[in-house]
């Protein structure tokens, strides 16, 4: 057995996939390319395979990255990138593999950026935007079913960059990972647009680039089987 890491990227259709069918696109991918993955073992063997960093449905994905274990026979026949992107589904291109070996390798994510467009008054969104760099907290309630928790956006969220454009304005920010979990867009958005008082329409929510803790260079920078 050995474990591969695939560094892919989810546009266009994909975009609309959940963090379930993405997995199952992987192990699609993987099948219709000749490399069978491997299985856990008991009553209802599952594909050994995870996604460390979900991508919100919606939203499209420059660097997401896939922890795949493939079987001994698919580990002695090189799969290229070639055929994976053959065997992909439109909006699902898978962009480098790196042979991890067999320790399965358990990527943390440090940190994400992410680009948007917020529909609305550019010249308001832009103030608020400012507002939130300028100020020492932004205090959020997030409400699930586990309760109530309040959480500072600034302790998550850097600094927001933020440029006009027609219907609005795109802005840029990176959200990061901590022990205790991590913000999400909609909370940064759903802020910067109550303070600019506009409806919170955001459009073209893109996740740009994942820093990792754990994983080799070479998937990101260029290296890995072709």
């Amino acid at each position: 057995m050995s474990w591969w890491l695939l560094l892919f990227a989810r546009r266009g259709p994909a975009r609309y996939l959940s963090h379930l069918d993405t997995s199952r696109v992987v192990q699609r991918t993987f099948a219709r390319a000749g490399v069978p993955i491997a299985l856990t073992q008991g009553m209802r063997p599952k594909p050994r395979l995870s996604l460390p960093l979900p991508l919100p449905v919606g939203a499209e994905g420059g660097s997401e990255l896939a922890v795949v274990e493939v079987t001994e026979a698919a580990a002695a026949t090189v799969a290229t990138l070639r055929d994976l992107c053959a065997a992909a589904p439109p909006g699902f291109e898978p962009l480098r593999i790196v042979d991890a070996g067999e320790r399965r390798p358990r990527p943390q994510a440090r940190e994400a950026t992410y680009g948007c467009v917020l529909d609305g008054d550019a010249g308001r969104i832009l103030a608020a935007v400012e507002r939130y760099n300028e100020t020492r907290e932004a205090v959020r309630e997030r409400v699930s079913p586990k309760g109530t928790r309040t959480l500072d956006l600034k302790e998550y969220v850097g600094r927001v960059t933020a440029t006009a454009e027609d219907g609005g304005a795109r802005l840029e920010f990176t959200i990061r990972h901590r022990s205790d979990g991590a913000a999400r867009p909609q909370e940064l958005i759903d802020l910067v647009a109550e303070w600019a008082q506009v409806e919170a329409a955001m459009r073209g929510l893109v996740r740009l680039r994942i820093a990792w803790k754990d994983v080799p260079q070479d998937v990101i920078a260029g290296g890995g089987r072709s």
